[in-house]
């Protein structure tokens, strides 16, 4: 099994290196004119030839992270020169896996590479398998996370590989040399190195790297907190739509609490008769209360002003003031006028509930957090960089007032999305900093919630990713952040309530495990 896995300390380690951080001519070291090598080229290699690894990249143009223009060809000629200049004792064999069929490359060097590096570049799901069909080669792997890039890709397919039994050493780290210091131990490989043994090398080497820290230190930060009984009777209580996925009509018992499944039609009829005064005049209410519009347009910041409105009524008529919905899909597919996102965020600062992407366990997630603290939650897509011990909680939905409907408002501006489609309109929440937050993930499913802390010390305002970018510290090991990701998602509290968040689940019935 996966070393770190079965040692709790799983280190996936999150690579973000600038370019001006990698040395010049990089993009020379590249064997082929497309870019990367072919595994034929390894015909015909001397016995006493260098240690031979298959660096494999999953990436493709146009992916919504980094971002929909960002240049993978050049990054991969970056890396690779990076890599070279490092790891001189290793001779580095590119192959880029753009689709699925192209993971046969990687299959196809078996033979006559000695190991395997593999680094998502993009945020590409369906080259997700392509982590396991290598590791279930056999060979020495480590995989690496490019920041804000292939995340979601890398902590699901790390974690799958953990849950497999393949042992591999994740790497999520900013700072180039810690990518290297892994690497190097490849050089070091000797006939008959298992997966397993070679992992917990890395592992040793990667750990070497981790800052020393200490338990972060936070003002007051004073909360009335619902008793536990009264928390556990209104969540049973609990009614919440979820837009555009699902069988409309239908519900679902998520132990108590009830999801209403509702069709993007019913919406949109409520759309079309939504009074654009109205809208307009919310539209007109985001722009002066926001710092600055970066990207979008009044047209559309107005039509997501009608959105809220025509989401507002549904609520109304629904019994309930929290939904989530299949935004990205439904605007998509021409079924849901404009992006949600702003009204989802005035929602949240109101007291009630949007949600992005039709997610129950996001939204029975948020709903623990408001019952028990007042405060609304912030689902976020992480990531991780070990370099400075910390998580990065990113998303285009965020509340402006972490400390609830009662407490101070952040700044904020209206930018695109994460996609940068000029017709969509989100809010960038620069959040406190400062504070200790909790992040949490319940699995009804599986009946567990996984959990963790970092203390919130600033925002990142950076192209790759979604727009909000809450950057927190790790309270606790966060080279065990790596065992529990079958879901992305994660949801963040402002407040130190672990424990009684994790008291709440118990009380649900369900199992309760500390992720860091």
């Amino acid at each position: 099994m996966c070393h770190s896995h079965r040692d709790g300390a799983c280190g996936g380690c999150h690579l973000a290196i600038s370019r001006r951080d990698f040395i010049k001519g990089a993009g020379t070291a590249l064997a082929t004119a497309g870019g990367l090598a072919s595994a034929t080229a390894l015909a015909g290699e001397p016995k006493d030839r260098r240690v031979r690894v298959g660096l494999v990249f999953l990436s493709k143009k146009g992916s919504s992270w980094p971002y929909p223009e960002y240049d993978v060809e050049a990054r991969e000629k970056e890396i690779l020169g990076l890599l070279k200049e490092g790891c001189p004792g290793i001779e580095f064999v590119p192959v880029a896996i753009r689709k699925p069929d192209d993971v046969q490359k990687a299959v196809a060097m078996k033979d006559r590479v000695d190991g395997y590096l593999v680094y998502c570049v993009t945020l590409t799901w369906n080259l997700q398998g392509a982590i396991a069909t290598i590791g279930k080669l056999g060979k020495p792997m480590v995989l690496v996370d490019e920041f804000l890039g292939g995340s979601g890709v890398f902590l699901l397919g790390y974690t799958r590989l953990c849950q497999q039994g393949i042992s591999a050493c994740g790497v999520a780290t900013r700072r180039r040399s810690d990518l290297v210091a892994v690497a190097r131990v490849f050089a070091d490989l000797k006939p008959g190195t298992t997966p397993e043994s070679f992992a917990a090398q890395c592992l040793r080497a990667y750990r070497k790297t981790f800052p020393t820290v200490g338990e972060p230190r936070c003002p007051d930060d004073p909360i009335a907190l619902t008793d536990i009984g009264k928390c556990l009777e209104r969540f049973r209580k609990a009614r919440f739509l979820i837009v555009g996925r699902g069988k409309s009509g239908q519900e679902r018992d998520f132990l108590g609490a009830k999801g209403i499944y509702v069709g993007f039609d019913e919406l949109k009829a409520i759309y079309d008769n939504v009074d654009r005064e109205e809208a307009a005049e919310w539209a007109d209410r985001w722009v002066r209360e926001a710092d600055k519009v970066v990207e979008p347009t009044l047209e559309w910041i107005r039509k997501a002003g009608a959105v809220y409105l025509a989401t507002l009524e549904l609520l109304r008529r629904h019994g309930t003031d929290t939904v989530t919905m299949n935004c990205l899909g439904g605007f998509a597919q021409g079924r849901l006028p404009a992006y949600p996102c702003l009204g989802f965020m005035q929602l949240l600062n109101d007291g009630a509930h949007g949600i992005c992407e039709a997610m129950p366990d996001d939204t029975l997630s948020m709903l623990m957090g408001r019952i028990l603290t007042g405060r609304p939650g912030y689902v976020s897509d992480p990531v991780l960089d070990t370099s400075k011990n910390v998580i990065v909680y990113a998303h285009c939905v965020a509340t402006t007032k972490a400390f609830g409907t009662e407490g101070r408002s952040n700044m904020f501006r209206i930018r695109t999305l994460h996609n940068h489609d000029p017709r969509g309109t989100c809010a960038q929440s620069f959040l406190p900093e400062g504070y200790m937050t909790t992040s949490f993930q319940t699995d009804f499913a599986r009946k567990q919630m996984v959990i963790h802390q970092a203390k919130a010390v600033g925002n990142l305002d950076s192209e790759r990713g979604c727009r909000t970018q809450l950057i927190g510290e790790v309270r606790g090991d966060i080279g065990k952040l790596f065992r529990y990701w079958d879901h992305w998602h994660r949801v963040t509290v402002y407040g130190d309530v672990k424990e009684p968040l994790a008291q709440f689940a118990r009380g649900l019935g369900l199992k309760v495990i500390e992720e860091a």
